[in-house]
C-alpha cells in the first residue's frame, strides 16, 4: 500500500517489517497451535460453536423438567375449578368473606378507624363544605412544611430545606408531567420577586463572604422555592383551610412544647436579656431555641389561625381552636419578646381593620382599657422599651451599618454572617462593636445585596399587598376575603417585626414567611381566586 506522503509510506513500511518478523517468532506458533487445539475440542465447540439452547430442549433432564411443571401445573388447575365450585355454596362464601375480613390489614384498619385519637383527627381535618379530595403528594407536602416547624432545635439541619426543595420539585414536576388536567400557572409569580433573587446572586460574587454567601444563598433560594410550591398546592379553599388547620396543629404543638420546657426549667440567658434592667427574666423558648425565633413564627402564623376561627362552621372546632389561639397567645406573651407583642397588636389591627372596620374603635378602647390588667411581668418588660443594653445596642448598630452603607449602598457586602462581619467591624462603634447582622430587616437586606434587592423587595412586598387588596374588592366569597385579610395582617406582622429583628437569620422563620407568602400569592393571584371570579361570571 503506497500513499503521496513520505513519511506515512516508511510507517507502514514499517509496520509489514514487524508483522513479517512477528509471523515467523516461536510466540506467533504457539499461539497459532493452542488455537488449533482449542478449536478441534469438543467442549469448547459444544459451548461456543453449538447452538446451546436446542441441545438443552432436546436433552432427557429437560423433557423430565417439563413433565413434571406440566403435571403440577394441571394439579393446580384442578384444585382451583374445585375451590371455585366449592365456593358456590352460600356456607362456603360466608366463610370465605369471613376469613377476608380478619386479614392483618383489615384488622390493622380496624383498630385504627376505631380509636378515639384517629375520629377526633378525622373530625378536625373533614371539611364542613365536602370531603376534601387532595392528591396524596400535595398531602405530604403540607405534612412536611408543617412537621419543619415542630422540629426541636437540637434536630434541625438547615439541609433539611435543601433536600426537601429539590426532592418536592422534582415530585411535582413529574406529577406535571404526566397530568392532563392538574398543569401550573407560573404567570402569578412576581417579577420583582425574581429580580430580587438575581441581585442577590449578583452579591454573592461582588460581596466579601465566599462560600459563606453561597451557602446563606442556597437556604434562602430553598425558602423561595418553597413559596412558589406551596402557591401552585393550594388550588381551592378546601386545600387552604386544611393547610391552615395543620399549621394550627403546629402552632399548637410549639405552644405546648415550649411550655413542657417552661415546666422542666428554662435556665436564665444572659444573651436573650438584660439581667440587669430584667433580673431572673427566663424567656419561653420552643422549637427555634430562641424566644424572639419563636415569636417571629407564632406572631406571623396568628393571623391565620384567626381567620380559621371565624370561617369555620363547627362551633365545637372553633371552641378547639381558640384553645390553640390562646395557648398560642400565652407561650407568646412569655417569651418576653416586646417587638413581637407590638407586632402582634399591629397584626391584628390591620386584620380587624380589613375584615371588620365598624370594630376598630371598640378594639381599640378595649386595648386601653386591657392594659392595666396585664401581667406585671410584661408592663415591665414594655417599660424597658428603648433604655436597656439591647435596645442600646440595635441603636447602634444602626448607626454603624448606615455608615457602612455611605461605601456600600450599590452592591452591598454580600449575602450571610462571614461578610457582615468583616465589612460591620471597620464601621462599628465601642457600643455595639461586634454583629452578625442589623437587626433589621430591611436594613439587612440593603447592606447584604445593595439599593436594587432592597427595591425589588419593597416592589415584591407591595405588590403581595396590592394584590390581596384588589382581590378582596373582586371576589364575592366572605370567607376567602377573610383569609386574604389574614395573609395581610401576617405580612403586616413580618415588616414591623423586621423593624426590630432581621426576621430571615434563623432560617425556619424565613422558611414561615415564604410559606406565608405563598399562600397570600395563591388566595391573590392564583387558582382559588380564578376560579372564585369564573363562578362569579357563571353566575351573572
Amino acid at each position: 500500500m503506497q500513499t503521496h506522503s513520505f513519511i506515512i509510506n516508511k510507517i507502514i513500511a514499517l509496520l509489514a517489517a514487524l508483522n513479517f518478523y512477528y509471523e515467523q517468532s516461536l510466540i506467533y506458533r504457539a499461539v497459532d497451535g493452542i488455537k488449533k487445539a482449542l478449536g478441534g475440542s469438543r467442549v469448547v465447540t459444544g459451548i461456543f460453536y453449538t447452538d446451546v439452547r436446542a441441545y438443552w430442549e432436546g436433552s432427557l433432564l429437560m423433557r423430565c423438567i417439563a413433565f413434571a411443571g406440566a403435571g403440577l401445573l394441571m394439579g393446580l388447575r384442578r384444585c382451583v375449578r374445585a375451590v371455585a365450585k366449592a365456593n358456590q355454596s352460600s356456607l362456603n362464601k360466608k366463610i370465605y368473606l369471613r376469613l377476608g375480613q380478619i386479614t392483618p390489614p383489615a384488622i390493622i384498619g380496624k383498630a385504627l378507624t376505631g380509636c378515639v385519637p384517629y375520629r377526633l383527627v378525622a373530625w378536625f381535618f373533614a371539611d364542613c363544605h365536602g370531603a376534601v379530595k387532595i392528591a396524596p403528594y400535595k398531602l405530604v407536602y403540607m405534612l412536611f412544611l408543617c412537621g419543619a416547624l415542630m422540629v426541636p432545635g437540637p434536630l434541625w439541619s438547615n439541609a433539611y430545606l435543601l433536600l426537601s426543595a429539590g426532592f418536592f420539585s422534582t415530585v411535582f414536576a413529574i406529577k406535571w408531567s404526566l397530568s392532563t388536567r392538574e398543569r401550573p400557572s407560573f404567570s402569578h409569580i412576581s417579577p420583582a420577586l425574581v429580580l430580587f433573587v438575581l441581585f442577590c446572586v449578583v452579591s454573592i460574587f461582588t460581596g466579601y463572604g465566599g462560600m459563606d454567601s453561597a451557602r446563606v444563598f442556597v437556604i434562602f433560594f430553598s425558602c423561595v422555592v418553597h413559596s412558589v410550591l406551596v402557591s401552585l398546592t393550594v388550588r381551592d379553599m378546601k386545600e387552604l383551610r386544611l393547610f391552615i388547620k395543620l399549621l394550627a396543629v403546629a402552632l399548637a404543638f410549639t405552644a405546648v412544647f415550649g411550655f413542657y420546657q417552661l415546666a422542666v426549667g428554662i435556665p436564665i440567658r444572659p444573651e436573650f436579656t438584660d439581667l440587669l434592667a430584667s433580673p431572673g427574666l427566663a424567656r419561653l423558648h420552643s422549637t427555634f431555641g430562641n424566644p424572639n425565633n419563636d415569636a417571629k413564627a407564632w406572631t406571623m402564623l396568628l393571623p391565620l389561625l384567626m381567620a380559621l376561627i371565624i370561617t369555620v362552621k363547627c362551633d365545637k372546632k372553633r371552641l378547639l381552636l381558640m384553645g390553640v389561639m390562646a395557648l398560642s397567645v400565652a407561650a407568646l406573651a412569655l417569651t418576653y419578646s416586646r417587638a413581637g407583642y407590638i407586632a402582634l397588636v399591629a397584626g391584628v389591627g390591620v386584620f380587624v381593620l380589613l375584615s371588620a372596620p365598624r370594630l376598630v374603635p371598640i378594639g381599640l378602647v378595649a386595648f386601653i382599657a386591657a392594659i392595666p390588667f396585664l401581667p406585671a411581668g410584661i408592663i415591665d418588660r414594655m417599660l424597658t422599651l428603648g433604655t436597656d443594653t439591647s435596645s442600646v445596642f440595635r441603636f447602634n448598630i444602626w448607626l454603624g451599618v448606615l455608615d457602612m452603607l455611605r461605601d456600600y449602598w450599590v452592591q452591598g457586602i454580600g449575602m450571610g454572617p462571614d461578610a457582615f462581619l468583616r465589612i460591620y467591624d471597620r464601621y462599628a462603634n465601642e457600643i455595639a462593636w461586634r454583629a452578625v447582622h442589623a437587626h433589621n430587616t430591611f436594613l439587612d437586606i440593603f447592606a447584604h445585596s445593595g439599593i436594587g434587592a432592597l427595591l425589588a423587595f419593597a416592589a415584591y412586598l407591595f405588590g403581595l399587598f396590592k394584590g390581596g387588596i384588589l382581590a378582596r374588592k373582586k371576589v364575592p366569597d366572605t370567607e376567602h376575603k377573610i383569609f386574604l385579610a389574614a395573609g395581610i395582617a401576617s405580612l403586616s406582622v413580618f415588616i414591623v417585626f423586621g423593624m426590630g429583628e432581621y426576621m430571615w437569620f434563623y432560617p425556619r422563620v424565613m422558611l414561615v414567611f415564604w410559606i406565608i407568602a405563598g399562600l397570600l400569592t395563591a388566595t391573590t393571584n392564583g387558582e382559588i381566586t380564578r376560579d372564585l371570579l369564573s363562578d362569579e361570571d357563571d353566575d351573572i
